[in-house]
């Protein structure tokens, strides 16, 4: 099969499609932007052009130079992850073209150069889109106070470092394609026709278990900061392994929680978006524990600023301290904000994959305004939660840090803590609820008495 009919088999066709390749697109832009941005700051000491009137303080030191790209390629890690996140999303006319394909006789060799093409596409798009988005960036830098600028503008290595990257994005992404396009298989189902787990409970409880006690370690450990920086170290490598561990592991136990406890409900409606989150448990779990890291980042950031503020004496580098802070808690928000929106694709492709199920339901009575509450009861079940669950490993992680480090801290961390976890479990809602409205159109056309055809 030629190159030209691989690339037509593999252009969108429906409206869902077209919204998986633009989250596609989109999550590839970001990575490729934010590569662009680690590399400009890398070699920002090379060339003779730092001073300290331009650019800020975190610039001017090699270590703190350096621990600006490394956040940047982290962002870009993340961003991947969406993106592989999105490579997953397979949307029921896509499945039926791919099954229509084996049926005609395609091999599954072809089926994987099929997804390395569709990927491709999608990655090539988004490389060359990422020249933009870092030229945005660095135009929203440069209009901060001095202190903020950690991007200088771009120069002409950049541009000629854009094709490169564009190559390397669509490399990864038909690698990606290829590697994820062996086959149909539904969402749940083996190969073989069974069903799996829907959601791994038991490797989150040792998860969650290897992180706290990873956490309780460390106050077991008794030692003098000022002599003993090796211990030290130490202690903080156990603190950010115990939280990564948790963050890994308590998300699928809270999806696992909350689509049980919704399933258990008095209000059908309830036990409609329990089913349909116990059934996508595993993209929905992925999607979670990213919230739940990026929601760590944000906890710990703001439990450091409270300690800043309630400090009498905070010294002169506030502001220093303060810019750095904010701007890993915006990165990190940016992130999560990114996989919110990858929920939100996987929620609108579950439900027109599940059409002819809600089209039976409106035909024997639930309509489709009830049928959006369910929506809205299925996403913000999980979301808030793992918002709250995060921001409060933050704290958790600075204090547990703290404690054993400086003799821990008082009430008003105890204070920051709840304020913080209560107004962000509350601001997650309100916009899980409102990103729930955005699927408005999903529900009306999974509705739709077409869908009950059967050809």
């Amino acid at each position: 099969m030629n190159l030209a009919t691989m690339i037509e088999l593999a252009r969108p066709r429906s409206r869902t499609d077209r919204r998986r390749l633009l989250l596609l697109v989109t999550t590839i832009a970001v990575a490729g932007g934010f590569l662009l941005a680690a590399w400009r700051v890398k070699r920002l000491g090379f060339n003779g052009e730092l001073t300290s009137m331009n650019y800020s303080n975190f610039l001017q030191e090699d270590g703190l130079r350096s621990g600006v790209a490394f956040a940047a390629v982290l962002v870009s890690i993340c961003a991947c992850l969406l993106t592989y996140q999105a490579l997953r999303l397979g949307t029921a006319a896509r499945d039926r073209r791919l099954a229509a394909f084996r049926l005609a006789g395609a091999t599954p060799g072809d089926v994987r150069k099929l997804g390395a093409i569709d990927a491709g596409m999608a990655g090539l798009a988004g490389g060359v889109m990422a020249g933009p988005v870092y030229l945005l960036l660095a135009l929203l830098v440069q209009g901060l106070p001095r202190m903020g600028r950690m991007l200088p503008p771009p120069n002409l290595v950049d541009l000629l470092t854009w094709p490169v990257v564009a190559v390397l994005l669509t490399v990864v992404a038909a690698s990606l394609g290829a590697l994820l396009g062996r086959g149909v298989v539904p969402n749940g189902e083996k190969p073989d026709g069974t069903v799996r787990a829907p959601v791994p409970v038991k490797l989150g409880i040792i998860l969650a278990a290897l992180g706290l006690g990873s956490i309780l370690i460390t106050h077991l450990i008794s030692f003098d900061v000022n002599n003993s920086y090796a211990v030290a170290y130490l202690v903080l490598a156990l603190h950010g392994l115990g939280v990564i561990l948790l963050s890994a592991g308590l998300p699928s136990l809270l999806v696992s929680w909350r689509g049980r406890r919704l399933t258990e409900s008095a209000d059908p409606l309830k036990v409609l978006a329990g089913g349909r989150l116990l059934r996508t448990a595993r993209p929905v779990g992925r999607t979670m524990m990213l919230l739940t890291f990026c929601s760590v980042a944000v906890g710990y950031v703001a439990a450091t600023v409270a300690t800043l503020l309630f400090d009498e004496d905070p010294g002169s580098s506030l502001s220093f301290q303060l810019t750095g802070l904010g701007f890993a808690a915006g990165l990190a928000s940016f992130t999560g904000l990114i996989a919110v929106v990858s929920l939100l694709a996987g929620t609108a492709d579950d439900l027109l994959d599940q059409r002819r199920q809600l089209t039976s339901l409106n035909v024997l009575g639930v309509g489709e305004a009830q049928l959006h509450r369910s929506v809205r009861h299925q996403v913000t079940s999980s979301t808030a939660p793992a918002i709250a669950v995060g921001l409060l490993l933050g704290f958790v992680m600075f204090a547990s840090f703290g404690s054993v480090v400086h003799g821990g801290y008082g009430s008003p961390l105890l204070l920051s803590a709840v304020v913080v976890v209560a107004v962000g479990a509350g601001l997650a809602w309100l916009a899980a609820a409102a990103a729930a409205y955005l699927l408005r159109g999903q529900v009306h056309e999974a509705t739709a008495a077409e869908n009950l055809r059967s050809t």
